[in-house]
């Protein structure tokens, strides 16, 4: 049951059209406000915080922050990111901070409602086009075409198969830096920015066995 919320958000009308929306569903709800991450901090002292809905583009740095320090301190908290940003750069780094759900603001009131009422049947909080964007990211990709040369290959099969990169360089009879320039272009190519999505990318590409 969710009793008690954090609203973090910067505007005031967007942070009092998200509790609206809350006290529309669970009637009965606290819902406090901060309007800042140092803010937000302070609210960390709270015996219990059921929900928050956290903007990324705060006054004082990146709604990431937050979601972090909330799962460290609160790891039962649900953290919901609310937010106008429906771009991969936003959302799967949110999403590696340990955000259980993304919402878009621009959403119509009924559809956001729908997809936070979600939570009480255990559903994941995520916007319509966010769940597309997620499940097209784990989507095979076959035909995409990605030119690795062999020496990048033979480093993405090492470090797809749990391989620390000086384990890599000592099987391949590279240094450790080598092969972390290696890396690098890989992620570059993949478009991934750690060592778990380039595996699950290359699997899906074909570029290396499962």
């Amino acid at each position: 049951m969710i009793k008690t919320a954090l609203i973090v958000e910067d505007l005031p009308d967007v942070a009092e059209w998200l509790k609206q929306r809350l006290e529309d569903i669970f009637p009965d709800i606290v819902v406090h406000h901060a309007a800042s991450i140092k803010d937000a901090m302070r609210h960390l002292v709270l015996p219990s915080i059921d929900l928050a809905l956290i903007d990324l583009g705060l006054p004082d740095g990146r709604g990431e922050t937050i979601i972090r320090q909330i799962k460290e301190r609160k790891s039962e908290t649900l953290c919901v990111v609310t937010t106008i940003f429906d771009d991969a750069d936003h959302l799967f780094p949110a999403l590696r901070a340990g955000a259980d759900g993304y919402l878009l603001k621009d959403e119509a009131d009924h559809e956001f409602t729908a997809s936070l009422r979600g939570i009480m049947g255990g559903r994941p909080p995520l916007s319509s086009s966010i769940a597309l964007q997620v499940l097209e990211y784990f989507r095979p990709c076959r035909n995409e075409q990605v030119q690795l040369t062999n020496r990048e290959r033979d480093v993405l099969h090492l470090i797809a198969n749990g391989l620390s990169v000086k384990q890599a360089a000592d099987s391949l009879g590279l240094k450790p830096n080598t092969v972390s320039g290696y890396m690098k272009i890989l992620y570059q190519k993949l478009r991934v920015s750690n060592r778990a999505e380039a595996a699950i990318k290359a699997v899906n590409m074909g570029l290396i066995d499962p």
